[in-house]
This record gives C-alpha cells, sequence and structure tokens, in this order.
C-alpha cells in the first residue's frame, strides 16, 4: 500500500509535457523581451572602442562616468518631467474621478449624451487632435508652462477612464449612497468619503499609466515646450543623442537613467497596479 502511495506520488510529480512546452515559451517570450534591457545595461557600461569590438557581451573596465556625464545632463529634465506628470495626475485622477461618479450617481438634463459624445472621442486618433490643440493652447498662453502639458493628458485621457471609472461605480451597491443620502451627507462628501475609497486600486492603476504617459510623451512637449529650461525628459534624451555625437555609451547611459524612474514606480506600485487590474477586469 505504501509502494502504491509513493509511486502515485512519484508520478504526480513528474511535469506533463504540456506543462514543459508552455513553461518553455514563457521562458523564451521573457528572455526575449529582457534581452534589450540587457543591451542596455551593458551598452552603457562601455566606450566607443569596446562596443566596436564586442557589442553583445560585457567588457572590462566598466564605464561608468557614462552615467555622471549623462546625469548631468539629463537631471534638470528630471525635474521638469516630475512636476508635469504630478500635475497631470491631479488633475487627470481627480476629473476621471469626478466624472465617473457623476455620470454614474447624478441625474441630471443630457448625460447620456455627454456620456456618448465623451465616449466618441475615444475613436478620434490622437493626431488629429494636435493641430487644434496647439492652436487652442498658443491663443490661451499655455505654451512653455506646466498646463500645456497637464490639460493635454486630462483631455485625451478623459474619455477611457471616465468610462472605466463610471463602470466601477456602476457596479457598486446603491444601497451605499443611498444610506449617506439619508444621513445627510451631501454629493462632495458621499464622492470624498466613500467613492474615493472605492476607487483606490482604479486610481492607482490610473495614475501610473498618467505617468507613463506624461513621461514618454515626446510630440506635443517638443512643440509646445521650446524653452530649453522646460523640456521634458524624452526632448532632453533626443537633445543628448545629438550632443553625445559618437558617444555612445553616455547616450544609452542617458536612455537607462530616463528609465529608471518608471521601473521604480512600477515597483513600489506593483500591488496596487495588479489590484486595479484585477478589479477593472471583474467590473468591466
Amino acid at each position: 500500500m505504501a509502494e502504491t502511495l509513493s509511486m502515485r506520488r512519484g508520478r504526480r510529480r513528474q511535469p506533463s509535457p504540456a506543462n514543459v512546452l508552455k513553461n518553455t515559451y514563457l521562458i523564451i517570450i521573457i528572455a526575449i523581451m529582457l534581452f534589450p534591457l540587457y543591451l542596455m545595461i551593458v551598452g552603457s557600461l562601455k566606450n566607443l572602442e569596446q562596443m566596436l569590438d564586442d557589442f553583445f557581451s560585457p567588457s572590462l573596465p566598466l564605464h561608468l562616468e557614462n552615467y555622471v556625464k549623462a546625469f548631468e545632463y539629463v537631471s534638470p529634465y528630471f525635474v521638469n518631467t516630475l512636476v508635469y506628470a504630478a500635475l497631470s495626475c491631479v488633475l487627470t485622477v481627480g476629473a476621471a474621478a469626478l466624472g465617473g461618479y457623476a455620470f454614474s450617481a447624478l441625474r441630471f438634463p443630457m448625460r447620456r449624451i455627454l456620456f456618448v459624445l465623451l465616449f466618441a472621442k475615444m475613436f478620434l486618433p490622437g493626431v488629429m487632435s494636435l493641430v487644434p490643440s496647439f492652436v487652442l493652447a498658443s491663443s490661451l498662453g499655455l505654451l512653455n508652462t506646466p498646463f500645456v502639458i497637464a490639460l493635454f493628458c486630462m483631455g485625451t485621457s478623459q474619455p477611457f477612464w471616465v468610462f472605466v471609472m463610471k463602470t466601477f461605480v456602476d457596479q457598486q451597491p446603491r444601497e451605499l449612497f443611498d444610506s449617506m443620502r439619508m444621513d445627510g451627507a451631501g454629493e462632495l462628501r458621499i464622492f470624498w468619503s466613500l467613492v474615493l475609497p472605492l476607487l483606490r486600486p482604479m486610481i492607482a492603476l490610473m495614475s501610473l499609466n498618467v505617468l507613463l504617459f506624461v513621461w514618454n510623451d515626446f510630440i506635443w512637449p517638443l512643440v509646445t515646450l521650446t524653452d530649453p529650461d522646460k523640456r521634458t525628459i524624452t526632448v532632453g534624451i533626443f537633445k543628448l543623442s545629438t550632443a553625445a555625437g559618437l558617444d555612445y555609451g553616455m547616450m544609452i547611459a542617458g536612455y537607462a537613467l530616463a528609465a529608471l524612474p518608471l521601473l521604480i514606480a512600477f515597483f513600489l506600485s506593483m500591488r496596487s497596479f495588479m489590484s486595479g487590474l484585477t478589479a477593472g477586469a471583474i467590473k468591466l
């Protein structure tokens, strides 16, 4: 009897061919995705001679001074982009959360028509609004200000995230809102004390997406921030490519430094990010 049980346990521990194939496939996909990151790290520690000699393998000595030179060049753009991203997160998340709650819980004239118009904006390519947005920003005197980045981000992100927030609030029990209204709470009180805590996973997910959008955006900051002291990190890296010349090690080190804050933000908010994805998948 004991021998039979041990034989069964041994059979169970043996991985099936399907699992082996699946795990092998996942390992290959992960390796392909991480290979550019490996090349970036290896290339940022080389000089031009080492790159021409062997681009794919690490070489000694390691040129850590590439990071020092790149940081001296791109550090002002880090501060600018962090300011733009913080302002964009506050405006975009606040407007999307308020809009989602209003469309879900309030009844006002032309509610359905306004939501359909907002939802229709999702189907328009972003490049179609580039010239009108630039003309509007120029007319309002917003060029070379943080608001030209934050307001454009808010307008671009609103349709999708208002839809997500509304759908999430729609799934919450109506009794929660009605009970607070019976206790005399106003709509802003309900939003602040009840809706925002419920939306916390979605807010974390949206904040990270807004940060990625602002940090990686290139065309809009390039045409609206003409003052060199107000450039974003992507425009600064673009200018670094010209200033570095043949110093490819410093150039790649600048790319690595530009990606570092995004990696840190993702790892710090990974739990909230995953819970937001799970909550959104269930509610949608």
